[in-house]
């Protein structure tokens, strides 16, 4: 190092070093931006900017070598000798440009390190074939240790500036790589320098062709600066026209994306107008814009097929008025087609408002209707659509007639019977015209329904509503309340006369008989009548008033009519509190069992009790089965009532004689319910009485009901022990088929019978004689109910009857007064009330 000094400091001139450093530094920057711009070029330009760049270092690289050769001083004449200083100087190039050539590669983090080392060779070669063309008269010799440091300061520097290079391409990163360059140029040439030994020796003679040193300071001087500043002048200027070249290819590119993007907008646009189109013409609806002028803007094709425009008509900026004209002049629209008519529909349309939404119901001449809606823009005009509501209307049209009217004699229901009502009682409140209200109600109906079946049932109305009609004037209206229900409607002027004459007419038509088919049947009519404004004022009220009249009139007898009384509102309302409290007694306890003996009329002894239910009213007292037994089966409260009778009453029998009987009456109601089999198991088990002792009594409405499930319930009951009594015979039209369908054990002679035996009339004492004398004769324990005298019991006895029961013997008793060991004699004395 010391040597490295002392050469630099003794051996040379400070002003030509310095001179020669700044030949190097301008060199190495020219090259450091030519290499940048063979970064940035293409393959083939690459590889022309790499073969300036390395010219360019090359000969920076032999300036300043010969430059600081001008600044060495050896202490004899020097020479250069032309071949070997040209040949440094193409070396220099040659291995300069290989080096830029390999870092400028596009792939591979060896590159630079690669290229650095091939600089550095490059540097090394050129200064040690320069120092070999020296020519002086003495011996030259070589200290090898800095030769090879030399070497390796060039190959590092010349790593370190192309890896900087390569990174840093702006002007700060080309200054670093231009620095590190120089120090790879400058280290190499003063270390190398150093190395050198010059021995003089006057023997020695130069060639004659060997260059002065200073020809070879002019020629370097006046070519290094006009290489270096034209090659910085071109780099600078290739710079900008490279950065202008690559604004104009920005500029480019953004116009061809701008392009690329407006294109695509345009086919953007072109497709979402198509479907545009194609949706507007795939509409359901017609559709039309106008614009503030009323002239057409666009309208679908659904519109112009639906008004039949022909081409001028469609075209955009067609008047308004052209298109209404064609509408009424082609007959499209329902109605006139004149000039005037035109007009004045073009002025009616002109009169819709504006700016407000508009809706009308335009009806074709071939029964369509159009609905037009209007809907205005913004910045006037408007748009309309036309869409066919024809079948919507029919529909609509139709639900409402469906919810107007009854699907099976298609009258009209009880919802368009109330409206029709209001309508008509508006009508009677200026006292000049009175509205009749009938209610009516079939006879026997339920029977014809459950024996013929649900046909014959729907069969029968539609006719019985063909005959109301017949019976009506074009002013009656007739309505089908539900089931067998039928309600009449009529103004009258004389409100006895005329709906008396009308309830005739109607008893009359419906007596008649019915052909349905395989049957003919007769029915019958109750009708229940209230007349306006006089029994109400609305709908509500008259249908009430109607309605109680109807119930008056059935409780009367069936094929009856009866007029609307204030009483019977009254007697309705003494009902529903009777219904009323009814609810409460079977929690307050106020229910109560009497027990009325049945005996064997050979014997005289008591068989059993028959179970017969009490109310204890708390205002009204004891109130008899009679009036509330037919309420609890219509409100269904007879099915806890009846379930407390079977537990009180198994109970009670549980306290007699294992032989008493305990018989107990069963409602056709509690055959309805699901549970009654379980009830009464449960009764049996609770009480512990035997299933033997237990009689149940039904009559023929129970079984009429639904024959079926009843006699599947009795026959549960039959196999459990239970004995089964068929009461009331002889009232019933069909007890001999139902005798024939379930083996009853007891049969009950109906009290209307046995009452007629001791008759004075003939015929009566025959038919009573007859039903007991058959009765018994059927082989199943027989009953008389009913029996109050000792002649009475006589005549059965007679005829066979097993069993009797009634006042004769004894009143119904409570239970306490039942002592379990009572005589088993019927003498009245000891069972008097």
């Amino acid at each position: 190092m010391f040597r490295v000094l002392s050469c630099l400091t003794v051996e040379h001139d400070v002003r030509l070093v310095v001179l020669a450093g700044l030949v190097c530094f301008v060199a190495s920057i020219v090259a450091v931006s030519i290499f940048h711009r063979a970064i940035a070029a293409r393959a083939r330009t690459r590889l022309i900017w790499i073969a300036i760049a390395g010219a360019a270092i090359g000969y920076g690289i032999w300036a300043t070598h010969f430059v600081a050769m001008l600044a060495y001083e050896p202490g004899v004449a020097t020479g250069y000798g032309i071949v070997l200083t040209s040949l440094s100087l193409a070396t220099a190039m040659f291995l300069t440009s290989v080096g830029f050539g390999v870092a400028a590669g596009d792939s591979g983090r060896w590159r630079p390190g690669t290229g650095g080392i091939i600089i550095g060779g490059g540097i090394a070669s050129m200064h040690y074939l320069g120092m070999w063309a020296l020519e002086v008269p003495g011996r030259v010799a070589w200290s090898l240790d800095l030769v090879l440091v030399s070497i390796v300061l060039g190959m590092c520097f010349g790593y370190a500036a192309l890896a900087v290079a390569i990174k840093y391409r702006n002007y700060q990163g080309t200054l670093a790589a231009a620095v590190l360059l120089t120090l790879a140029i400058i280290s190499h040439h003063f270390t190398a320098m150093g190395a050198l030994h010059i021995t003089p020796d006057p023997t020695r003679a130069t060639s004659t062709l060997s260059l002065s040193p200073a020809v070879l300071a002019l020629a370097i001087a006046g070519v290094a600066l006009s290489v270096l500043g034209m090659s910085l002048i071109g780099v600078l200027a290739d710079r900008r026209l490279a950065s202008r070249t690559v604004r104009f290819e920005e500029i480019i590119s953004q116009l061809s994306v701008a392009r690329q993007q407006l294109e695509d907008s345009q086919q953007e646009l072109q497709e979402q107008t198509l479907r545009l189109d194609t949706a507007i013409n795939h509409m359901v609806e017609g559709l039309c814009m106008f614009d503030a002028e009323k002239r057409l803007v666009i309208c679908n094709e659904r519109y112009a097929r639906l008004y039949r425009l022909p081409p001028e008509l469609l075209r955009a900026g067609t008047a308004h008025r052209d298109i209404i004209r064609h509408r009424i002049m082609n007959g499209i629209l329902d109605g006139d087609a004149s000039d005037l008519a035109a007009e004045r529909q073009i002025a009616k349309l002109d009169a819709l408002p504006v700016h407000a939404v508009s809706s009308r119901i335009d009806a074709f001449a071939d029964g369509r209707l159009i609905c037009v809606t209007r809907q205005p823009m913004a910045g006037g005009g408007w748009v309309a659509t036309h869409l066919d509501v024809t079948e919507q209307r029919r529909s609509e049209a139709k639900i409402t007639y469906m919810a107007q009217h009854d699907a099976l004699t298609e009258l009209p229901n009880r919802v368009l019977l109330r409206a029709r009502l209001e309508h008509a009682l508006a009508d009677t409140r200026d006292g000049n015209l009175h509205l009749a209200v009938l209610m009516l109600d079939l006879d026997r109906f339920k029977e014809i329904n459950d024996t013929l079946g649900h046909p014959a049932g729907d069969s029968l109305l539609r006719s019985v509503a063909v005959r109301l009609q017949d019976c009506g004037r074009e002013t009656t209206f007739i309505a089908r309340l539900g089931g067998d229900e039928f309600a009449v409607v009529d103004y009258v002027t004389s409100p006895a006369r005329d709906a008396a004459a009308l309830a005739e007419a109607i008893k009359g038509a419906l007596c008649e008989p019915f052909d349905l088919g395989d049957h003919q049947v007769i029915v019958g009519t109750s009708i229940g009548i209230a007349i306006a404004p006089r029994d109400g004022t609305d709908s509500d009220t008259i249908l009430k008033s109607a309605d109680l009249a109807l119930y008056a009139a059935k409780g009367g007898g069936r094929g009856a009519f009866r007029f609307f009384e204030p009483e019977l509102d009254q007697r309705m309302h003494v009902r529903r509190n009777l219904e009323k409290d009814l609810r409460k007694a079977l929690a307050r306890g106020e229910f109560e069992l009497h027990y009325q003996p049945f005996v064997g009329v050979e014997s005289g002894r008591i068989c059993g009790h028959e179970a017969l239910l009490r109310w204890h009213h708390p205002e009204r007292g004891l109130v008899l089965p009679g009036e509330f037994i037919p309420l609890a089966e219509e409100t269904g409260l007879i099915l806890p009532i009846g379930e407390w009778v079977l537990r009180t009453a198994c109970a009670e029998a549980a306290k007699w004689p294992s032989d008493l009987k305990i018989a107990i009456n069963l409602s056709p109601a509690q055959f309805r319910g699901k549970e009654l089999v379980a009830s009464i198991v449960g009764a049996l088990a609770n009480s512990g009485i035997a299933s033997n002792r237990l009689e149940l009594e039904v009559t023929e409405t129970v079984i009429m009901h639904d024959s079926g499930a009843v006699f599947a319930a009795l026959g549960q009951l039959r196999k459990l022990g239970v004995r089964i009594a068929l009461d009331d015979f002889g009232t019933g039209y069909s007890s001999l088929s139902f005798l024939q369908k379930f083996p009853f054990d007891k049969v009950k002679i109906d009290r209307s019978f046995v009452s007629e035996l001791a008759s004075t009339t003939e015929e009566s004492h025959r038919i009573a004689r007859a039903v007991v004398r058959f009765a018994t004769s059927l082989g199943k324990t027989s009953t008389a109910e009913g029996v109050e005298t000792a002649e009475q019991l006589a005549i059965l006895r007679e005829e066979g009857c097993v069993e009797a029961q009634g006042y004769h013997f004894s009143r119904p008793l409570q239970a306490s007064r039942i002592a379990p060991s009572a005589q088993r004699k019927a003498e009245t004395a000891i069972y008097a009330a």
